[in-house]
């Protein structure tokens, strides 16, 4: 009895020193950096809707060399680039993704795939692709994913993330050589369980960087996880001042609806 008690102290003590001490994976060789500023969603302020072909060609038009985009399969299985998980916000349809084919999907919402922006001119150099994934043992989001970028030879314009940090890992087997991002933040919503907020899985998932919601970050905080070795992005920062702030203390960069 008093070895088994010791023994999880032991194991107590082991995941607290690596929950407090761990660092980043180092950034894989050859791959894209995340600039200063990423649109998010594209740009979508001047009329464009997020998530869209147009809203990712209106960024480029800006200037910005990055977008963030959300991905999730729709009901025959393609890559499609949404961030909610019904309709209902963006064109008062209550159905969910996954519940309609991705041509329907293109033909009500103009959703387009993931394919489509690969393989568009129009949209800027660099994306961050966020997956939309809350599964633990089903990863066939993060394998087409995968496919779509061996397919389309993106491997060095690709920058994934996610909050969930069992799809980050399972990124890191599928495409090593892409580097990937833990999301977190630290609202309160049930879905935002304890363990996440703690960021309690991030020592064994192989992310080379976090992307923080800056509302719950001071910079003081970033200034840890920099000395950490640690490398940090915030969203959504809409205030130039705030932007300036983070950069000035070392953040990588700055997802933003506004700025540019």
């Amino acid at each position: 009895m008093i070895f088994l008690a010791l023994l999880l102290i032991g194991g107590f003590a082991f995941m607290l020193y690596r929950h407090l001490c761990w660092k980043a994976e180092p950034w894989p060789k050859n791959a894209v950096r995340p600039p200063r500023l990423q649109g998010h969603r594209g740009y979508w302020q001047g009329g464009a809707r997020e998530n869209t072909l147009a809203s990712f060609k209106a960024a480029k038009d800006r200037g910005l060399k990055m977008v963030e985009m959300d991905v999730r399969l729709s009901k025959d299985g393609h890559v499609v680039v949404f961030h909610d998980e019904d309709l209902k916000r963006i064109i008062g349809d209550s159905r969910r993704v996954e519940d309609v084919t991705a041509a329907e999907l293109e033909q009500v919402a103009a959703i387009p795939t993931l394919r489509e922006v690969l393989l568009n001119p129009n949209v800027p150099d660099f994306l961050n692709i966020e997956l939309k994934t809350n599964k633990a043992t089903d990863h066939r989001l993060e394998e087409k994913v995968a496919r779509l970028v061996r397919e389309t030879d993106s491997f060095q314009r690709i920058l994934f993330s996610s909050f969930n940090p069992l799809a980050v890992r399972e990124l890191h087997r599928l495409l090593p050589q892409v580097p990937r991002a833990l999301l977190a933040t630290k609202e309160k919503d049930p879905a935002n369980r304890w363990y996440l907020k703690l960021l309690l899985f991030a020592p064994y998932i192989h992310a080379n960087i976090l992307h923080l919601d800056h509302r719950y970050v001071s910079t003081e905080e970033l200034r840890r996880w920099i000395k950490r070795g640690v490398p940090v992005s915030f969203w959504t920062v809409n205030d130039s001042a705030r932007a300036e702030e983070l950069l000035a203390n070392g953040a990588q960069s700055i997802i933003s609806d506004t700025l540019n």
